[in-house]
């Protein structure tokens, strides 16, 4: 039997992305909405120095889509001869949509693991890897290239500043029944969202239900306490997991 679809999903990602993607699961028969618990801020002089980091660049690899919104206007219509690639199918999409080009993408999998196993990153010597991102951003991908050969460089052109919820939101969502679910993006912004809800909002925010977009990130959600985190590494696998049977 068909399940009922959640009566509303909260997008816990920056604000421009979790728009984008509530006009798009709104589309879908989703009702979603953003809930943003921290937010970006872009580097002005990041920005202002990435083409010419690009312009001698063999690689150029974003690792989210937030670093692709604020970059790539900085980079379009220049003659780069660099390949580009994304750590995630979604972010891929993305860019090739903006930049009319293959980009390297795994074809299973949205982290750095799954894209250090593609082929073309196996051998990089006397390449150069520019790695745009925000600050702060995990050290595995540009470690493991530079241990195949690679001249890594980066671009930190965010940084992520916590914002205050709209929890009047959710807790009418939770008077008003059944509690809603989250969508959670990063471990950072699993754990901002229980330090933001306190003891007063912890029993309400354990009734619903979480879905994580890796199992890093549901680990994350395990340690604060929730029992059974849901997992869909893209929006195809998330729109599944909400509409379909359960």
């Amino acid at each position: 039997m068909p399940a009922t679809p959640l009566p509303t999903l909260l997008l816990v990602r920056p604000q421009a992305q979790a728009a984008q993607q509530a006009q798009r699961l709104q589309a879908a028969g989703i009702t979603a909405q953003p809930f943003c618990i921290e937010d970006t801020v872009a580097d002005d002089a990041a920005l202002s120095a990435l083409p010419q980091q690009a312009a001698s660049a063999d690689w150029l690899v974003f690792v989210s889509p937030s670093c692709i919104d604020l970059a790539w206007p900085q980079l379009a219509g220049l003659p780069l001869a660099a390949n580009l690639a994304c750590v995630g199918r979604a972010s891929a999409d993305k860019l090739a949509a903006l930049s009319g080009r293959a980009v390297l993408h795994p074809p299973h999998g949205n982290d750095s693991d799954a894209l250090l196993t593609l082929p073309p990153l196996q051998q990089l010597a006397e390449q150069t890897v520019l790695i745009v991102r925000g600050d702060g951003g995990r050290p595995q991908l540009g470690e493991t290239l530079a241990r195949r050969g690679a001249q890594v460089h980066y671009a930190e052109v965010y940084r992520r500043v916590p914002v205050q919820a709209d929890w009047a939101l959710f807790d009418r969502l939770a008077a008003a029944g059944p509690s809603p679910a989250l969508l959670i993006t990063s471990s950072h912004s699993a754990q901002l969202l229980f330090c933001q809800a306190g003891a007063t909002r912890r029993r309400a925010l354990l009734a619903c239900r979480f879905i994580a977009l890796h199992p890093r990130i549901a680990a994350t959600l395990q340690q604060l306490g929730v029992t059974r985190p849901l997992l869909a590494a893209d929006e195809h696998a998330l729109c599944a997991l909400l509409t379909g049977p359960r």
